[in-house]
């Protein structure tokens, strides 16, 4: 099986050989067995050097000796690549493991399209939550939703019996996990509220196929480049990635130039969500590019607009704000109420005297 993202490397590296004169370090022999295994299977990764100061692999396994093996155990499709150096210079070898996860998690696998590598359409629903009117839907690539790849913000679902909510196709990366949870936000009286988040839910984008791919910038997922309409808070963005990239630059910006910046900051994964809140109904421009193992061209700046602030049904801000509380309304109406009534008593009384 043959994995997104994958193109141009076989299963079996092309080893560095050192000609004869020179005093770089050889990469005898650097392979992983078997080189398919299954989700949650492991394999072993193998390698033989010589005449090298110090041996490296990537993928957080470090410094090794000049020769070993060391068992792997990805979560999906995995390059590894193996630096051999010293005085005289560097060599690097590399070896695919693909992990089929075409049998892990049944009953939670989307498809995925065979050309763009990306997610077909998913459908979410879930149980309606005391009549509520709106909800928000997050999707997230790791189970404590720090790195959002999307939320939905308030879905007005009309009230519905059985809320539901579906995903376009080609936003989620296919080989990859991803994990949701849903709540209320405004209930059938019409008061805002948060409820809390239910149990969180997991699916799998399923493996692609190899595919070629002639651009070689890095292209704009969430949010889609030129999107309006967006929400202020939260935000995140994901983005395409360089193959064998281990960091990322994210620049957010309110002009153009990126010259007024908001954030600077790095990320390990193609996704980065943004602590706070936006502006409303303001055009913001954002960038990524590799930073390592290679710097990458910074490319241009993808753009999107947020949406309007919110107001009353009249027009006009409300004169408390959302999810206030009743009983506060009444003291306070109240309150104006003995206050009126003792001007008036004492207006009276200084009219008799």
């Amino acid at each position: 099986m043959v994995a997104a993202g994958l193109a141009g490397l076989s299963g079996t590296p092309a080893f560095a050989k050192a000609s004869q004169g020179d005093n770089l370090p050889e990469i005898l022999n650097f392979a992983v067995s078997p080189s398919t295994i299954s989700a949650g299977a492991s394999a072993m990764l193998s390698w033989q050097t010589t005449n090298a100061v110090s041996v490296s692999i990537d993928q957080a396994i470090g410094d090794v000796a000049p020769a070993g093996q060391a068992n792997v155990a990805p979560s999906s499709s995995t390059i590894y690549k193996i630096t051999a150096s010293n005085n005289a210079g560097t060599r690097n070898a590399y070896a695919t493991l693909y992990v089929d996860i075409s049998g892990a998690n049944k009953g939670n696998i989307i498809s995925s399209d065979p050309v763009t590598g990306r997610n077909a359409q998913v459908d979410f629903s879930w149980k309606d939550y005391y009549l509520s009117r709106k909800y928000q839907v997050q999707i997230a690539r790791d189970s404590a939703f720090t790195l959002k790849v999307f939320d939905l913000g308030a879905m007005d679902t009309s009230d519905s019996p059985s809320p539901a909510f579906w995903m376009p196709p080609g936003s989620l990366e296919a080989g990859h996990t991803y994990y949701w949870r849903v709540r209320s936000v405004q209930a059938a009286s019409g008061q805002y509220i948060d409820s809390p988040w239910s149990d969180t839910k997991s699916f799998t984008v399923e493996q692609g196929y190899n595919t070629d791919d002639d651009s070689y910038t890095i292209r704009a997922f969430t949010p889609a480049d030129g999107s309006t309409q967006y929400p202020v808070k939260p935000i995140s963005f994901s983005w395409s990635s360089y193959q064998g990239t281990t960091k990322y630059q994210f620049i957010l910006a309110k002009d153009a130039q990126l010259h007024d910046v908001i954030v600077d900051d790095f990320a390990s994964t193609t996704a980065y969500s943004v602590k706070g809140s936006l502006e409303y109904d303001t055009g913001y421009y954002w960038q990524v590019r590799a930073v390592e193992p290679v710097l990458s061209d910074a490319g241009s700046a993808f753009t999107f607009h947020t949406v309007l602030a919110p107001q009353s049904a009249d027009g006009d801000k409300s004169a408390f704000p959302d999810g206030f509380p009743q009983w506060a309304v009444a003291v306070i109406l109240a309150g104006a109420l003995i206050v009126a009534g003792l001007l008036i008593l004492l207006f009276r009384a200084q009219k008799k005297v």
